[in-house]
């Protein structure tokens, strides 16, 4: 994503199905994707765009058309990774702009196969309405960008010639400075890999256990009904013993009327009834245990189960700390023993250089980083940021913002909050 761009302006546009709707500067995108602040407006949305390189009068001469997905958050997705210089320098022909034909790099006409699927394809006919909004947008200029007169100088006829094939003095550092950035590149990759997988594992048994959960809470329901069944069953005994009380006062009451008369025949009514009773009693107690048994085994099983999930948890969480120190700690000081340094982009404040101790920190927390490398807090810094893209005075009145251009203060440790985002007439008044 790091070119050398002197020759040339570069934009990006964003569009929607009304026109354009965002313009930002390269280094503003940059800082986009280095995870400085979210689009909101892009939150869940997949965003398509042009990176634009722009000749001296604003024309353009290169153009990419690709295409930047934001998470639920309006983060940019963090496996977007586009060389938007080098396929706008490798880029086929395309239209005449008003500079010549420029160079075009879309889904069908894509220099590289491997970021094909993530550029999309235009409508670049004169008549289009890309064509029209990217012009429109050019011509009013909303993002400032300073009009370069390019004059041909003159040319002693007696001046030495460039011999054909020499090589620029600088070359040789630009191709070392280029290899280093991608050393630093694919570094930064394989910690966010290592990262990724230890999160997905994560998110795998953090899934198993809710799935167990689940199941637990099946296996308490149905306990719960088991449990239920049981007191309907002690109901049952109890109205069945209440019977039995009943048919034994009405057969002792009868046995009275009758005593002397029939013996035989009520000595088997007796039998009878002990038999009958005896059965009704030992059945019921035997299904009532047998309920009971079943019951207690599969509570055992549970708890068995839920412990030894609960050991795995808890051995994966030990295991995935130890993972985590030990490879990011072994790739950043293997990176830093071999030359290679961490360095982040930030607007207004250029390139800073993190310690290979810090870049878990940085990871975790970029905004309280850069807040701490300028030796104020999160809260002043966000404010110096916005009043640096847009310096102009933030003192509301009856509701609408105040809006005056003010001098842009180029340091966080310079700004204070309420004055140097104040014109002077709200200054004053403050």
């Amino acid at each position: 994503m790091f070119s050398s761009r002197e020759d040339s302006s570069s934009a990006i546009l964003f569009f929607t199905a009304e026109g354009v709707v965002k313009e930002l500067l390269y280094s503003e995108f940059e800082a986009l994707l280095e995870g400085f602040t979210p689009e909101k407006e892009w939150a869940g949305k997949d965003a398509r765009a042009v990176y634009l390189e722009l000749s001296g009068d604003l024309k353009p001469k290169c153009a990419v058309f690709f295409t930047v997905a934001f998470d639920e958050e309006g983060w940019v997705e963090a496996s977007w990774n586009i060389p938007l210089v080098n396929l706008a320098r490798t880029a086929g022909p395309g239209p005449d702009l008003g500079a010549g034909p420029i160079r075009v790099a879309t889904a069908k006409s894509c220099p590289d196969p491997r970021f094909q699927m993530q550029l999309w394809t235009p409508d670049l006919t004169p008549n289009g309405k890309i064509i029209k909004w990217i012009l429109d947008a050019l011509a009013i200029n909303r993002l400032g960008l300073s009009k370069k007169v390019v004059e041909e100088p003159d040319v002693p006829a007696d001046a030495p010639q460039p011999t054909p094939g020499a090589a620029p003095l600088g070359q040789g550092l630009e191709m070392q400075l280029a290899q280093l950035l991608q050393a630093q590149l694919q570094g930064a990759s394989g910690v966010a890999s290592t990262v990724a997988e230890l999160e997905q594992t994560k998110k795998d048994y953090e899934q198993k256990l809710q799935a167990l959960q689940q199941q637990l809470v099946e296996k308490v329901r149905q306990f719960d009904g088991a449990r239920a069944q049981i007191e309907g069953l002690e109901q049952r005994l109890e109205g069945q013993g209440q019977k039995l009380q009943e048919m034994k006062a009405y057969y002792t009451l009868k046995l009275e009327k009758s005593k002397g008369d029939e013996t035989d025949y009520i000595r088997a009514l007796r039998e009878h009834y002990e038999t009958e009773s005896s059965q009704l009693v030992a059945s019921a107690e035997s299904e009532y245990k047998e309920l009971l048994n079943w019951r207690e085994v599969e509570l055992m099983y549970r708890a068995e189960k839920e412990s030894q999930l609960h050991q795995e948890i808890a051995e994966l969480r030990q295991r995935t700390a130890e993972l985590e120190q030990t490879s990011n700690d072994e790739l950043l000081n293997s990176l830093s023993e071999k030359g290679i340094t961490f360095m982040t982009y930030q607007v207004g404040l250029g390139h800073i250089a993190i310690p290979p101790e810090d870049v878990a920190l940085y990871l975790s927390n970029p905004v309280g980083f850069v807040a701490a490398f300028c030796k104020v807090s999160e809260a002043v810094y966000l404010d110096w940021l916005a009043h640096y893209h847009a310096p102009v005075c933030r003192v509301q009145t009856d509701g609408e913002l105040c809006g005056a251009n003010i001098t842009r203060v180029d340091s966080p440790e310079q700004f204070m909050s309420g004055v140097s985002d104040c014109c002077e007439k709200h200054r004053n008044q403050a």
